[in-house]
């Protein structure tokens, strides 16, 4: 699976690859590296996937944010405005086996990760609301830990017109 790319308002340390979002988030346009925009859009810019949580404050979203992905070879896009509160699942054991993935949508109840205590019992890190899988981290320390940031359900709008 191909890593994520994540494009985020303001960015201080960024990429060459730039994103405007128009209408609030209804027309999305990816930019070429030496294209120039001079509307009234958001300017997103790339920056590494894997500082995602640096723009996430105590479960919420802290800049508007875009995330390109490819899930079973179909790309996909997800934006996220500034605000919108993400639920944190932590998975904590002697051994912690990932069961989904960025980009995965989950049910309420569906597993996310299985933990191996020492002993060799299983249990099962579940998730309490539908939602997306947006981010999967892993916090050092003497036992395996993983962070899981999903998207709920009711966070994710559609507009009718």
């Amino acid at each position: 699976m191909k890593i994520p790319r994540l494009y985020v308002e303001n960015a201080e340390k960024h990429e060459n690859r730039k994103v405007v979002v128009e209408e609030d988030g209804k027309v999305i346009r990816f930019l070429d590296e030496e294209e120039e925009y001079c509307g009234e859009g958001k300017i997103l810019y790339q920056v590494i996937y894997d500082d995602f949580d640096n723009y996430i404050l105590m479960g919420t979203v802290s800049r508007d944010m875009l995330i390109e992905y490819e899930v079973g070879g179909i790309k996909q896009i997800t934006y996220i405005k500034k605000g919108t509160r993400l639920l944190e699942i932590p998975a904590e054991g002697y051994k912690v086996y990932p069961i989904v993935d960025f980009g995965c949508r989950v049910l309420e109840g569906h597993r996310v990760a299985a933990l191996q205590s020492k002993k060799g019992d299983v249990r099962f890190a579940n998730t309490p609301v539908n939602g997306i899988v947006l981010f999967l981290k892993e916090v050092p320390s003497k036992r395996e830990n993983y962070v899981f940031y999903i998207l709920p359900e009711k966070e994710i709008r559609f507009e009718e017109e």
